[in-house]
């Protein structure tokens, strides 16, 4: 691995394709798999030992909606067309998202269909649909109705609104500016879980929404990465290598294991936020630069093509593997279960495969016209990663959600 660390203000050019951060996608998006298989630790092995050793194992993925919100910023004010209108921006971002958001909709209506639930709810039909459903306060079946991952897009659907907005605002700072809000941005993710419970006792559905489901707090993350690509390109970017910043990222998740867990998933943003601001711009850098690094594997750099798919059929695939092999609690043995969970992942991964080719980039070809090839990929998810799915899906409780019916409270 290579120092990140600039020796001369040369500038970057926007045009250098960051496929370090593409593969960095696949391994946020295996992390939201990793977690919520955890959540389902339940299932898929009887052991309470062996679920411990598990969730401990498995707990790492908690911050992959944090990364997803933070690399989308990074790669989004990286590759600004100079001479692009904010109205083709947002139909970019819309013909990115939006299909694989309605194609997955409509396979968890068919699913809460097949097991019996009702399904028509107008109210959260509508919140879904329109990209709307993380914003109501303390409405976590709204939140994650239908296809759970899928309130991650309501959080970058602002995200892309503001965009224009928030660029043409950077550019008018100057570097040191830039320096001050990407400082500003990490204190505050790290001390925001913190803060909140300082004057919110207990920290409850109602808080966790605030430092973790609502959008414009979120938008912090986003906005830190736009400021991290912005030192990046202009030559200003001043910091540590990439083994450097995963030493960093790894010291972080250790320190939010021993966090109460009431912090939900709010606590992994907070301690890894540090870390990941250092690894973007190194990476980005090596890039850049042609030097050595891992994440530029060809096949790593496909699946980071995939993820955003993955991300969003993941949590489908492990409802419906659950409930084809049934919801009571399972006696299976240690070796059984892993079957089962490679089993899962590889059902997820080829269902991926699948959207992405036939869904997502079909669309995106129709709907923009053209075969561009994005700089980095642009969204996650958005996310589960987390995930649930939480590219982020994720819950404060240790229990994955399951997609929603209508109805369902």
């Amino acid at each position: 691995m290579t120092s990140a660390t600039a020796t001369s203000r040369s500038t970057p050019t926007a045009a250098a394709r960051l496929d370090s951060l593409t593969g960095l996608r696949w391994i946020a998006a295996l992390m939201i798999f990793c977690l919520h298989i955890q959540s389902e630790s339940n299932f898929f092995i009887a052991d309470s030992r062996a679920q411990d050793a598990l969730n401990s194992l498995l707990a790492a993925g908690r911050s992959g909606v944090s990364f997803f919100f933070i690399l989308s910023g990074f790669v989004l004010a990286w590759s600004v067309r100079p001479t692009d209108t904010a109205s083709r921006f947002w139909w970019r971002r819309f013909s990115k998202i939006y299909p694989n958001h309605f194609a997955t909709f409509l396979v968890a209506c068919l699913l809460l269909s097949w097991r019996g639930m009702e399904v028509i709810d107008f109210e959260r039909m509508f919140y879904n649909l329109t990209l709307l459903h993380s914003w109501p306060p303390g409405q976590s079946d709204v939140w994650y109705s239908f296809n759970g991952p899928s309130w991650s897009l309501s959080c970058e659907a602002f995200f892309y609104l503001c965009f224009p907005l928030l660029y043409a605002g950077l550019r008018r700072l100057r570097p040191a500016a830039w320096w001050v809000i990407s400082v500003a941005s990490v204190l505050f993710i790290a001390v925001l879980p913190f803060g909140i419970k300082l004057f919110h006792e207990p920290f409850g559905w109602s808080e966790h929404f605030i430092v973790y489901h609502l959008p414009p707090v979120r938008m912090v993350e986003f906005l830190l990465g736009m400021c991290l690509a912005l030192l990046v390109r202009g030559g200003w970017w001043r910091g540590p290598g990439m083994t450097v910043s995963i030493v960093v990222i790894l010291a972080g998740m250790a320190a939010a294991a021993f966090l109460p867990e009431e912090y939900g998933l709010a606590r992994d943003a907070a301690c890894t936020v540090l870390g990941y601001s250092l690894l973007l711009p190194a990476c980005a850098l090596a890039d850049v630069r042609r030097s050595r690094s891992i994440w530029r594997a060809r096949r790593l750099v496909y699946l980071g093509e995939v993820s955003f798919a993955f991300y969003m059929v993941h949590e489908i695939c492990l409802y419906a593997v659950r409930h084809t092999f049934g919801d009571d609690h399972p006696h299976r043995p240690s070796v059984a279960a892993g079957v089962l969970v490679l089993a899962t992942f590889c059902f997820a991964l080829v269902a991926a495969m699948v959207l992405h080719h036939v869904v997502e980039l079909p669309m995106m070809r129709l709907l923009t016209g053209g075969r561009r090839r994005p700089v980095a990929g642009g969204v996650p998810p958005a996310g589960s990663g987390a995930v649930l799915v939480g590219p982020g899906g994720e819950r404060a409780a240790a229990a994955a959600p399951e997609p929603v019916a209508a109805g369902r409270t």
